[in-house]
């Protein structure tokens, strides 16, 4: 039977500490004279970014007096390993890592969960650039979710889970606020610009996808992980509007671009905080 806990698959996202890691890039990656790695998400850079966030978090719970010097050294310590296992890391053995945690993440959205009230949700989402960002990141927000709501008590102690619970609260309302902005001023920009070329009888280029990088049916588990995938379909529609901005000469691609990677940073540390409270969660349920 499966529960909320009992996968077992997550124990191979990340290399197992004090050991070097065994983990190895695809051919293409390393192959000689291949150009630099891209990643799609949450390299070191990311990483570093929420250990730091982290250490911060820890320092202001313990001076709060909501957890105790040891607690906090220990947290410390936690994020003291996690950088170590990624700062010893070969580049293409952390893009490895990044794939290995997107298919273990495709992997989660495949198996029913027993027990848990769910609602079935439709999830396409047009552009590329996105599709990697779901896969790595909402699965395991998705789990985390109910984990939380299940474990949390047990995980982290009734303070402490109030401080993780309100940092994703107040990272996920200032994503959703982002992106509406970003939605609400891209449709205005382009209704104006377009009115503008039809005015001067200029050719209306009306640019559609009909392949979508991601069409699948999933099962969320919490309110805030369909909050989630709502603020990422929203933005894909935005990348609509910028689609055709680019196509009737409105903005530059490479404005575009920025917009995308803006977005995807404004998201990634979310992603990797909800990952990382993902592996805790499991490692306490499982007596680790």
């Amino acid at each position: 039977m499966n529960t909320a806990v009992d996968t077992g698959i997550e124990k191979q996202a990340l290399p197992k500490a004090g050991k070097k890691s065994v983990v190895t890039a695809p051919p293409e990656d390393t192959a000689a004279g291949a150009g630099p790695i891209v990643t799609d998400g949450a390299d070191d850079g990311e990483i570093e970014v929420e250990l730091k966030q982290m250490e911060a978090d820890a320092d202001r719970l313990h001076k709060e007096g909501v957890i105790s010097a040891d607690d906090a050294n220990m947290k410390r310590a936690e994020v003291a390993k996690t950088r170590l296992l990624f700062r010893d890391l070969p580049p293409a053995e952390r893009i490895a890592i990044i794939k290995r945690r997107r298919e273990i993440g495709r992997q989660l959205m495949e198996r029913k969960l027993s027990g848990a009230a769910v609602v079935t949700a439709h999830v396409r989402l047009n552009h590329t650039r996105l599709k990697p960002l779901f896969e790595q990141w909402w699965p395991y927000l998705n789990r985390m979710s109910i984990n939380m709501q299940r474990f949390g008590q047990s995980t982290f102690g009734t303070g402490d889970k109030e401080s993780v619970n309100g940092f994703f609260e107040k990272q996920l309302a200032s994503i959703e606020a982002y992106v509406d902005e970003q939605l609400r001023v891209a449709e205005g920009f382009r209704k104006q610009k377009e009115g503008e070329l039809r005015a001067n009888n200029d050719f209306v280029f009306e640019p559609s996808i009909s392949l979508p990088a991601l069409d699948i049916e999933v099962e969320a588990y919490s309110r805030f992980s369909m909050r989630v995938l709502a603020t990422m379909m929203k933005f894909d529609k935005a990348m609509d509007q910028f689609d055709f901005m680019v196509w009737n000469g409105i903005r530059d691609q490479s404005d575009v671009d920025d917009e995308v990677v803006r977005f995807l940073k404004k998201v990634n540390p979310m992603g990797v905080r909800g990952y990382m409270t993902h592996l805790r969660l499991m490692t306490t349920v499982r007596g680790g």
